[in-house]
């Protein structure tokens, strides 16, 4: 193999390495930002996952009644039927983790809309509410 054809295979091993750094990076990236409906198990994990970060936030966007009814421990109260909703969804912080839940994942689905076009980068819709996570047998603050 001559100086040239060494220099060659060294670009183009140089050019594979490169691809393969944008690629993981990307792919991180797309890891890291997530705006997704998941389970009531999945949101369970990920509350034990998240436990005592402070850039993670519950959401409940059900009326202040429903609220005081029943709800999951640690979450903050955003009414979806208030008129001031979107005006409070812009003053939250982008950069940080949201699992949003209403009742039965409708409000919650329509809001992760909200929250996507809003430019939020890591929220989970909890898929069935908090009827889904008592049907699941989970534990909620009543």
């Amino acid at each position: 193999m001559n100086i040239r054809q060494n220099k060659k295979l060294k670009s183009a091993a140089l050019h594979i390495l490169l691809c393969l750094v944008l690629l993981l990076c990307w792919r991180a990236a797309a890891i890291a930002e997530a705006i997704e409906t998941i389970s009531p198990l999945s949101a369970a994990k990920l509350i034990q996952i998240e436990k005592g970060n402070p850039d993670f936030v519950i959401l409940d966007i059900r009326t202040p009644s429903e609220f005081q009814q029943v709800h999951l421990h640690k979450a903050f109260l955003l009414d979806f039927y208030s008129k001031t909703f979107v005006d409070d969804l812009k003053q939250l912080d982008k950069n940080k983790i949201y699992l949003v839940y209403c009742r039965s994942g409708n409000r919650s689905d329509k809001a992760l809309a909200l929250f996507n076009r809003l430019g939020f980068t890591r929220v989970y819709s909890m898929a069935d509410g908090i009827n889904g996570w008592i049907r699941a047998g989970l534990p909620v603050i009543s």
